[in-house]
């Protein structure tokens, strides 16, 4: 198995979180010693996130090493930094990293929005990913206008020398018209990269759908 992925999206709002607790829950409930790590959260909502993986490994981890650098304002990195007169510390975020990858056998690690999201000057998520050895997965809406959004990621990933491992579409309005239905087949093709899965919205289903993640990642 991997020591580590690093998940990104093709947007904000396009549910990594929720992606990475299910097959977080799904990796733990199969006995396999794995942790989640957010490196950057921004707002109370991002802090929120990190909190649902502290909960998930029962707390076995300070939450400030699962989550070492917290901006008050919900906005990009190096914006929320510069109103907070915070300066982002990356030997802080590459110090929690390596104790997570000491104590666990896989770490997942969510990156802050999408692969060109500032974090300082000149230092974007993609180059974080890009730091970590960490080959991508890439979160994406399941719904209408998420075939540009993948093809924009994973072309970015790859002009930066980044391996990305798959798409998980994610429902994030529960709705299944056309796009939603003939995009599981396009996004992929059209990628080049394979579909790992549908994430499903609500928990209906949830599990099955992390498990076969988990299947098409680590098989």
């Amino acid at each position: 198995m991997a020591t580590g992925i690093f998940i990104t999206g093709t947007d904000t709002g396009v549910g990594k979180t929720y992606v990475v607790a299910a097959i977080l829950a799904e990796l733990r409930q199969g006995g396999v010693k794995a942790a989640a790590y957010k490196p950057i959260s921004c707002g109370e909502g991002g802090r929120a996130d990190a909190k649902i993986y502290w909960e998930l490994m029962d707390r076995e981890q300070p939450l400030d090493v699962l989550n070492p650098v917290y901006l008050k304002h919900p906005l990009a990195p190096s914006v929320a930094a510069k109103l907070d007169r915070q300066r982002i510390d990356l030997a802080k975020i590459r110090c929690a990293h390596s104790l997570l990858t000491t104590h666990y056998s896989l770490v997942l690690v969510e990156g802050a929005g999408g692969l060109l999201v500032p974090i300082k000057r000149n230092y974007f998520v993609a180059d974080l990913a890009k730091e970590l050895r960490l080959p991508l997965v890439i979160v994406s809406r399941l719904g209408l206008g998420t075939i540009n959004h993948s093809l924009l990621t994973v072309r970015q990933a790859q002009a930066m020398g980044l391996r990305v491992k798959g798409i998980v579409l994610n429902d994030t309005l529960g709705r299944r018209g056309l796009a939603e239905r003939t995009n599981v087949t396009a996004v992929p093709e059209l990628c080049g990269v394979p579909l790992l899965g549908v994430m499903p919205h609500g928990p209906k289903r949830r599990r099955a759908a992390a498990k076969r993640i988990c299947r098409a990642l680590f098989r």
